[in-house]
């Protein structure tokens, strides 16, 4: 037994000073919020009249847009009648702009022949020739993303006949994404399919023995033109075709933001300054060391000599926490913001509750006549479930406020449930070998405990 306590002490405290030790010198850190280290805020606005929901629906796809791409924590919101986008340590504009260039509407259109499109314009001794009339109206010769050209018919459709968020890629003899059909907008493309499957003029066949095309353009860039193989779709369509996984997955995404009720554009750009940010910060950082200095000592003063397990329990809870915050920003998106901070600032709380717990329990069986050497251990069996009861209740609420909260409140919910787990793993790896051997020792014989005289 008392191996086993030793194992869980110094094996913790090796393993947690290693893991603090590592990220620093690989300078992993948590990536900072856009109110701690600054970045570019963009403002898009709809290029026609849009209502309320539409901005809600557009917001929501370009955030999930954004984290697709690895931005990390972005944070979008309705302003109005636009919609604001920061972005944490952007410095470039440019760059901004690029990222948030995700609004673009998805269209369905028929592969036609190229004597179908028009001439294009020539210019002769610096004059622009009129082309001759040619052509199907509506028809236009448009790049692909292979660097190709292709004839194609005027819209028939547009991404609003998929379901939100439904593309993913899925491997059936090659990579090929599979995405599903409103219930609205299944009429929409069938009437499509069927003039490709059977080859009308309006959606012909371009090569011999095979079906009309039907290509997927976003911003005059033919995404995909996959052949149709088949006259009507139920619930869901299967996109096949010579795609590496990278192809399929940005397939995907494009189907996936195809649902945008209406196209935005960029109005505006501008740095934003991390120095109000560095400010509260640092006032939070104070305030927090402030107030843990004033819980230690009267720690100290209320247990005694124990207070030292308490002082280095948090030491190590700190540790595993800035380990966790820097595996969390180097595997996700999220950053920490001050909200983050504030939740790692309200689980300091639930962290010294525990010791609270099991201290008052040690002092129970102390004054009902125990010894400290079986207190120690008693007294923890009984608060363990206590404690875990109380911090699962803590992460439990912490869950659903990530899942249904966005921006800032999420990264709160994110780190007060982190914290939380961390006092858990503090708790019983580091605390209770920690007390238990503090009991046991030669050092504790003939002294009280917590101010009380214990047994002998």
């Amino acid at each position: 037994m008392q191996r086993r306590l030793w194992f869980s002490l110094i094996g913790t405290v090796l393993i947690v000073v290693g893991a603090f030790a590592g990220n620093l010198a690989t300078r992993n850190t948590p990536i900072l919020g856009i109110d701690l280290q600054g970045g570019v805020s963009v403002i898009l606005a709809p290029t026609e009249d849009a209502q309320a929901e539409d901005l809600v629906v557009i917001r929501d796809l370009i955030r999930d847009e954004l984290e697709s791409f690895g931005v990390a924590e972005p944070e979008v919101r309705v302003q109005g009648a636009t919609i604001v986008v920061d972005l944490p340590g952007v410095k470039d504009q440019q760059e901004a702009l690029d990222a948030v260039d995700v609004s673009g509407v998805v269209e369905l259109r028929p592969v036609l022949n190229f004597d179908a499109c028009p001439l294009p314009v020539q210019e002769t001794d610096g004059e622009v020739a009129l082309p001759p009339p040619s052509g199907v109206a509506g028809a236009e010769l448009l790049p692909t993303r292979d660097g190709s050209v292709s004839c194609v018919g005027a819209a028939q459709g547009t991404g609003e006949v998929f379901a939100r968020g439904s593309a993913d890629v899925a491997s059936q003899a090659g990579w090929s994404v599979v995405v599903n059909l409103r219930s609205d907008g299944r009429a929409t493309w069938n009437n499509l399919a069927q003039q490709c499957f059977n080859g009308l003029p309006t959606c012909p066949s371009i090569q011999p023995g095979s079906n009309g095309q039907l290509a997927i353009v976003l911003d005059s860039v033919i995404q995909s033109a996959p052949s149709v193989n088949v006259p009507s779709f139920d619930d869901n369509v299967s996109i096949t075709g010579n795609f590496s996984l990278d192809e399929a997955n940005a397939l995907a995404r494009v189907l996936n933001r195809g649902a945008f009720p209406v196209e935005v554009e960029a109005q505006e750009a501008r740095t934003v300054s991390a120095s109000a940010g560095s400010d509260s910060l640092q006032a939070a950082i104070i305030a927090g060391l402030v107030g843990m200095s004033l819980v230690l000592l009267y720690l100290i003063a209320y247990y005694r000599g124990m207070a030292l397990v308490i002082f280095g329990g948090l030491v190590v809870w700190a540790m595993t926490v800035f380990s966790a915050a820097s595996l969390v920003s180097s595997w996700t998106n999220y950053a920490l913001s001050l909200a983050g901070v504030t939740g790692i600032i309200v689980a300091i709380g639930v962290t010294v509750d525990s010791y609270v717990v099991f201290f008052e329990r040690m002092k129970d069986e102390i004054r009902g006549g125990r010894t400290l050497r079986n207190a120690a251990p008693r007294s923890f069996k009984v608060t363990w479930r206590t404690i875990w009861s109380a911090d699962l209740v803590s992460v439990i609420g912490a869950s659903v406020l990530f899942w249904l909260s966005v921006g800032s409140v999420r990264g709160f919910a994110l780190y007060l449930g982190i914290t939380t787990l961390c006092d858990l793993f503090v708790a019983y790896f580091f605390t209770r070998p920690a007390v238990i051997l503090l009991s046991r020792s030669k050092f504790m014989v003939g002294r009280s405990a917590f101010g009380l005289e214990v047994a002998q």
